[in-house]
């Protein structure tokens, strides 16, 4: 059966994660909390339910389902104790209106691969393959690595995205079954980095060398998050290390706010606030810098 994971998405034809068309699997569990993020539901490991009270009907039927007495409705209102959630999904499966939905389940790395292999024919006509994403995958070690040797026995190619804020150890297991890494740098300055993050860059930075060292391709990827990293300062910084490692590519990451209603169906605050999006302009100028730097640079999206 292969070992057991959790993840909360696998999107099909997927064209920015990796070259050509490929399937992204979306592992659950994350190491950092980026206050950006865009996929807050892939922050904690265990499944968890998405409810947004404005399409309840008040059926009451997941208040029936429920076996932690999670869900209550008194007066016509719909009272949900997530401390009591279990994740089970009882009454996601109940929920026709949509207002539950279940976000994360526990999947072998075979069944992953058979249904990343069912589009094995517009991998071969465009070079894709699969795509292991998240979250952190390298943050569940063992199910990344079965999913990734599984994919190479079958002839997939494969490539990792990952934030690096990982043990090396989980990453050095990955080396002989992935063809292409892609590396988030988000910041070169510790404090700050740690500040919106919360995560040690020094650990990203050590292990984007040792992975360097070891060979295996690599795009290190910046998003571009206003007030974070996007002054032509903080990009030359960034750009300078990724040459020192003796890497040559980056692609610049665009920050968008689409996932930010998530976090109130999730029970939580986004702290970072809704910008604008960059414009194209200050894009190319940030694009410029970094190949200023002998680098070879893309504008992602």
């Amino acid at each position: 059966m292969g070992e057991r994971g959790v993840i909360f998405d696998l999107q099909r034809f997927s064209v920015h994660d990796g070259p050509g068309i490929r399937s992204l699997i979306f592992f659950k569990g994350c190491t950092l909390r980026c206050q950006w993020c865009s996929n807050p539901e892939s922050h904690h490991f265990q499944p968890e339910i998405l409810f947004d009270p404005a399409k309840c009907v008040g059926c009451r039927h997941c208040a029936n389902v429920c076996p932690n007495d999670a869900v209550l409705i008194e007066a016509e209102e719909v009272h949900y104790d997530r401390k009591k959630c279990s994740g089970c999904g009882c009454c996601a499966k109940v929920c026709y209106s949509e207002a539950r939905v279940l976000k994360g389940m526990v999947v072998t790395a075979e069944w992953v691969v058979d249904q990343a292999v069912k589009d094995e024919p517009f991998f071969s006509n465009s070079g894709g393959g699969v795509t292991l994403g998240g979250g952190e995958p390298l943050a569940q070690p063992e199910f990344a690595s079965s999913v990734l040797q599984m994919s190479k026995q079958r002839g997939l190619h494969t490539v990792v995205e990952t934030s690096g804020y990982v043990p090396w150890t989980h990453l050095a297991r990955t080396l002989p079954c992935t063809d292409l890494f892609l590396f988030d740098l988000k910041h070169v300055e510790p404090t700050k980095h740690r500040a919106y993050t919360g995560g040690d860059v020094g650990v990203i930075i050590s292990n984007l060398n040792r992975l360097a060292a070891a060979g295996r391709p690599i795009v290190v990827r910046i998003p571009i998050i206003p007030t974070f990293n996007d002054t032509s300062a903080e990009i030359a910084a960034i750009a300078r290390t990724v040459a020192t490692l003796g890497l040559d590519e980056v692609h610049l990451l665009p920050y968008h706010s689409l996932g930010q209603s998530k976090y109130g169906l999730l029970g939580r605050e986004c702290s970072f606030p809704s910008t604008p999006p960059m414009v194209k302009a200050r894009l190319e100028e940030l694009k410029a810098i970094a190949e200023g730097a002998g680098l070879t640079a893309k504008v992602a999206g």
